[in-house]
């Protein structure tokens, strides 16, 4: 199964792992698009684009009418942010703004209240500031009050009690712990069997069935995928295993949007399952609403049996050198997966790999949800609502950069007077723009983005034809061919086929052809 030539996903910082979403036949999500028929009732002057479905690539943006260089196309606010660990100080929580040479003053937590001894003594660990009052009293707003703030604040110090924990333990040594993360207490408990098609239980005998995962459909996957994490969650699998620095980020990302969401579930207007809604919804400019909709979140599809297939092909993926590649791969053995589960199969098997960042994130997560709610009202959390985030969000994630701009032109780089280059920015942490994510993949693009504070706007830098597809980048467009497309089968699991893809391609088997 070939992966798609261009992905339907934003941007990812560098270092998280995603796949190219495997998109669903229009009938089968026709209530979520944007039509021509639709967008006829939008003000094209004000809103020049519209949402289709592209066979092979799901769904993208298109011009509904001739857009001129440096339009600004649309505007999007962000949903959930987290802020990088090492920029917490210099980076406002709320604006953005980033000071490389002195942190802002007003910190998130000013005061510890509490003993060591108490479950809130951890409180002051989060080290998160903001450059005025006026961005504090916004961020405690934003959140439903200074209770549900106070309930935010706590998770986040709970994730910093856990990670200064974890760092100060000594690595285990017990020789039943197989695989870095893995739980020595869970090896040989009780297995789960999972139910086949949704109509019967494995019998006894059928312990040793096994099945190749491109033989099932989505819907079948995803209940094998259920029946991992109801394993991994009763046995406390990969308990023990600390994300890196990346992962830890997409969780407090996490925790940001779980805690946002009784803040921004009683006043978001109208019904987020009608087609028409979305029209709205995407419509929206970034002045409307300091915080995007959180329904636009849920519109996003998740691509948790996309990436687990993606993982598993890129397990089976042979050297380059024997000829294989994403798009036409040189196979080792297939991959086949168990029905019947045990804790002990899934922490020494070879695909335990595509569950341990998840799991351990799960985990980091969960303790200190455990911790928080010592003293604050959270609501349940289980994997199967992380999941519905995690796999949302680490896909469709913008990195937060300063500058704040997208430049990709070394003539327009040297214009603006910046004084960087593309790679020079400074990373300060990531975001979710739940309405921008229909922005398709080109290493050619016709739009840049632009941040002001906390608005991205999406800029046309060329003349975009009525009909046509707009395209960002997913990072920068100033390498070669062989090493954009290699970053990008890393990071998103596609070979790239833009037409500058195709066209350098060609030059160079021409060239080394001769």
């Amino acid at each position: 199964m070939s992966a798609p030539s261009i992905s339907s996903r934003g941007i990812l910082l560098p270092g998280l792992v995603t796949a190219a979403q495997k998109v669903a036949e229009p009938a089968a999500d026709r209530e979520s698009q944007i039509t021509d028929a639709q967008s006829n009732t939008l003000d094209t002057s004000l809103f020049p684009i519209c949402i289709r479905h592209v066979a092979g690539r799901g769904r993208g943006f298109f011009a509904t009418r001739d857009i001129q260089p440096g339009e600004t196309v649309f505007s999007a606010m962000p949903l959930a942010w987290a802020i990088s660990e090492d920029w917490m100080k210099n980076t406002c929580w709320w604006c953005f703004a980033y000071n490389s040479r002195r942190g802002h003053p007003i910190k998130a937590m000013d005061v510890d209240t509490t003993s060591s001894k108490s479950p809130r003594s951890f409180s002051n660990r989060y080290k998160g500031v903001f450059c005025s009052p006026e961005c504090h009293h916004t961020a405690i707003s934003a959140h439903g009050g200074q209770e549900k703030w106070d309930s935010y604040l706590a998770l986040l110090a709970g994730m910093e009690y856990e990670i200064q924990q974890h760092s100060s333990r000594k690595p285990s040594s017990n020789k039943d712990q197989t695989r870095p993360g893995l739980c020595p207490s869970t090896i040989g408990l009780e297995p789960t069997l999972l139910s086949e098609s949704g109509e019967k239980r494995l019998a006894s005998n059928d312990v040793d069935a096994d099945f190749d995962p491109d033989d099932l459909t989505d819907d079948q996957l995803e209940e094998w995928i259920s029946a991992v994490w109801d394993t991994i969650e009763d046995h406390g699998l990969f308990s023990d295993y600390m994300p890196g620095s990346g992962e830890r980020e997409l969780t407090r990302l996490i925790a940001n949007q779980l805690c946002l969401c009784d803040a921004l579930s009683s006043d978001r207007g109208s019904d987020a399952s009608a087609g028409g809604w979305r029209t709205e919804m995407v419509a929206k400019s970034a002045a409307d609403r300091n915080i995007a909709p959180l329904e636009a979140l849920f519109h996003v599809k998740s691509n948790e049996t996309e990436v687990f297939r993606a993982s598993i092909r890129h397990m089976q993926l042979g050297p380059t050198s024997l000829g294989g590649s994403v798009s036409a791969p040189a196979t080792i053995a297939p991959i086949r997966l168990p029905w019947y589960l045990t804790p002990s199969l899934i922490l020494q098997s070879s695909w335990s790999s595509s569950f341990q960042a998840a799991g351990g994130s799960y985990s980091l997560l969960s303790r200190a949800w455990k911790r928080a709610a010592r003293r604050h009202k959270l609501g349940v959390l289980d994997h199967a609502r992380f999941r519905g985030v995690y796999y949302r969000e680490k896909a469709n994630s913008f990195g937060i950069w300063d500058p704040p701009t997208d430049v990709l032109q070394p003539a327009v780089l040297a214009a603006s007077n910046l004084g960087v280059s593309y790679d020079e920015r400074e990373w300060v942490g990531f975001s979710i723009y739940p309405t921008a994510v229909y922005f398709n993949h080109s290493c050619a693009p016709n739009v840049s983005k632009t941040r002001h504070g906390r608005a991205m706007s999406f800029v046309s830098n060329r003349k975009v034809q009525r009909g046509e597809e707009l395209f960002i980048s997913y990072g920068s467009t100033t390498d070669a061919v062989s090493e954009r497309r290699g970053r990008l089968c890393d990071h998103f699991f596609f070979e790239c086929a833009c037409e500058r893809c195709i066209a350098e391609s060609s030059v160079q088997l021409h060239t080394f052809g001769e």
